[in-house]
C-alpha cells in the first residue's frame, strides 16, 4: 500500500518546488496559488500536517510553513528522475557562457570543472583518467647516445609518459621499436611489465635487449599521478547556511584530496543531505556521474551542492559535461589509433 494519496504527493510536489524556489517555508496559501488544483485550504493543511507526520517536511515554529526533510527532498527528485526518463530530455540546451576549453586532457578537465561550478554553483571534483588504465597506442624510442635514450608511451587519450633509460648498446634500435610496438599495443599501461616480462621470455633473441625495459616498467607503475581536479570551493562557503566554525571544517573538508576518494565511493547517483553520511555536508546533496571513452569508464565527476537548489538545472549541467567530455576523449582515442 502507497504510503501517500496522489493527491498528497501532487502537495509534497509543490510544496517542496515552492521552497526549492523561494528558501521559505511553503504555506498551504502558497501551495493553493502555485497549482490550478481545486483543493480547499482545510484539506491541503490536514495533508501537511500528515506529511509532517509522516517525516516528509517540518514545521520551524507555530503559524509558519513547512520546509521539505530529505525524505521530502528525495521523493520530489526520484518525481524529476521519473520525469527525464520518461521524456529523455536533453541536456545540451543549457545555456552557458564558458566555452568549452580545446587543449591537453588537464585544460579540458578544468575548463569542465569551471563550467560545473559556474553554472550550478557548486563544488566539483572530476576523476581524472589513471593513465595506468589507459590502452597503450604506441611505444617511441628517442636515441641520445649509444647507450641512453628517451622512451615515449603513448596512450589511448594521447598522455605521454617519459622517462630516460641506460640500456646496453643497440645498433637497431628501430628493430627493438618496432617490436615493442607489434607486441605492446592495445594492452593497459598496468599491464605493460607482465608483457614485457612475457615476451623477453618467449623471444630469446630480443631478451637480452629488453632488461633495461623492465626496470623501467617498474619506474612507470611507482609513478605518482595527480588523481583530481577541483573548482568552486568557496561555493560552499557563500550557502551562509552555517557558523563559521563549520564552515572551516567544509573548507578543510573540500581542500584535503584524501577525502575525495570517500565521495567516490558512494558510487553512481544522487545523494541527498545525510545520505551520503559525509560528516558536516547534510545541507548538501552529491551527484556523481561517470564519463567514457567509447563504452569504458575512464572517470568520474562529482558534484556537491546546496540541497535546495534547482536539481533540473544540476541533472542538465552534468549530463552536458559527461556528454561533451566523453566525445572529446573518444575522439581522441580515435585519432590516437
Amino acid at each position: 500500500m502507497k504510503e501517500l494519496s496522489t493527491r498528497q504527493e501532487q502537495i509534497l510536489y509543490c510544496l517542496v518546488r515552492e521552497y526549492v524556489k523561494s528558501g521559505t517555508p511553503v504555506s498551504s496559501q502558497k501551495i493553493l496559488e502555485s497549482t490550478n488544483l481545486e483543493w480547499s485550504g482545510a484539506t491541503v493543511r490536514n495533508d501537511m500536517r500528515k506529511l509532517d507526520y509522516l517525516g516528509y517536511v517540518f514545521q520551524p515554529h507555530t503559524s509558519a510553513g513547512r520546509v521539505p526533510t530529505d525524505k521530502g527532498l528525495r521523493f520530489y527528485v526520484n518525481e524529476i528522475l521519473k520525469l527525464r526518463k520518461e521524456t529523455k530530455k536533453s541536456g545540451s540546451s543549457i545555456d552557458v557562457s564558458i566555452d568549452f576549453p580545446i587543449g591537453d586532457l588537464d585544460k579540458i578537465i578544468q575548463g569542465a570543472a569551471k563550467l560545473l561550478a559556474t553554472t550550478v554553483k557548486a563544488f566539483v571534483i572530476i576523476e581524472k583518467p589513471n593513465p595506468m588504465y589507459l590502452r597503450i597506442r604506441r611505444v617511441v624510442l628517442t636515441p641520445v647516445t649509444k647507450n641512453f635514450s628517451i622512451v615515449n608511451i603513448i596512450t589511448e587519450l594521447g598522455l605521454t609518459s617519459v622517462l630516460p633509460i641506460q640500456h646496453s648498446e643497440i645498433y637497431n634500435i628501430q628493430e627493438i621499436e618496432e617490436f615493442l610496438n607489434k607486441s605492446l599495443d592495445g594492452i593497459l599501461l598496468s599491464e605493460f611489465r607482465a608483457k614485457l616480462k612475457e615476451v623477453v621470455e618467449r623471444f630469446s633473441w630480443v631478451g637480452g635487449r629488453l632488461k633495461e625495459f623492465i626496470e623501467l616498467s617498474e619506474k612507470i607503475a611507482s609513478e605518482k599521478y595527480e588523481e583530481y581536479i577541483t573548482e568552486g570551493v568557496f561555493n560552499l562557503v557563500n550557502a551562509k547556511r552555517f557558523d563559521e566554525d563549520k564552515l572551516k571544517e567544509i573548507v578543510r573538508f573540500s581542500t584535503n584530496e584524501e577525502y575525495y576518494s570517500k565521495i567516490f565511493e558512494l558510487g553512481e547517483g544522487i545523494f541527498i543531505g545525510k545520505e551520503h553520511n559525509i560528516k558536516n555536508f547534510e545541507q548538501y546533496s552529491i551527484l556523481i556521474m561517470p564519463y567514457f571513452v567509447f563504452n569504458r569508464e575512464v572517470g568520474k565527476i562529482a558534484v556537491i551542492f546546496d540541497k535546495f537548489s534547482d536539481y533540473n538545472r544540476v541533472f542538465d549541467s552534468v549530463e552536458y559535461v559527461v556528454n561533451r567530455l566523453t566525445e572529446y576523449f573518444t575522439v581522441v582515442a580515435r585519432n590516437v589509433e
